[in-house]
């Protein structure tokens, strides 16, 4: 009798778990209102995508650090965008042909590495200088240096990298 309750216990987590894994899978991929399928479209592949909203949201995380002068918060999302800009290079460029089909990236060739690798580089020394900044605890300061970031990094590698990124006025 005991082996037949453990049995119906374990049969019943096993069901909860695929029943929350399919539900989980389904819901990833309407995330957007749209397939995963056309997500592979847009930005050429599911990892870039996952790279890009991952680097948003920590962007949106150092603004609310900043408007709430949570420097702590500032801190640790800069520190994972420079986490994650030390293995863009490998993400953008993969050493299979795959990676590069089908985007809508300008630079989806190799001879495009080397000015990615700039931009790269430069949101690595950027962020690790919004860290130096947001500890002096100056609001105004770690503002400006956040703004030069999403200004001078992100937006400039996305206006060299992107085709459909639209024209910026001065």
């Amino acid at each position: 009798m005991k082996k037949i309750c453990q049995m119906c216990i374990t049969l019943l987590c096993m069901f909860v778990i695929t029943t929350g894994a399919i539900t989980c899978v389904w819901k990833f991929s309407k995330a957007f209102g749209e397939d995963v399928e056309s997500t592979v479209d847009m930005h050429g592949s599911v990892a870039t995508r996952g790279v890009m909203d991952a680097i948003g949201l920590s962007m949106a995380k150092i603004l609310g650090g900043i408007l709430k002068a949570d420097f702590d918060k500032v801190i640790k999302e800069s520190n994972k965008i420079a986490g994650i800009s030390t293995n863009m290079v490998n993400m953008f460029f993969p050493g299979e042909k795959w990676g590069l089909e089908g985007r809508k990236f300008k630079m989806s060739d190799e001879s495009m590495k080397g000015e990615y690798e700039k931009y790269v580089k430069a949101l690595a020394v950027a962020t690790k200088n919004l860290v130096e900044t947001a500890k002096n605890r100056d609001i105004v300061e770690t503002y400006e240096s956040f703004d030069s970031l999403l200004r001078n990094v992100c937006f400039e590698c996305h206006k060299a990298s992107r085709s459909d990124w639209p024209a910026m006025t001065d």
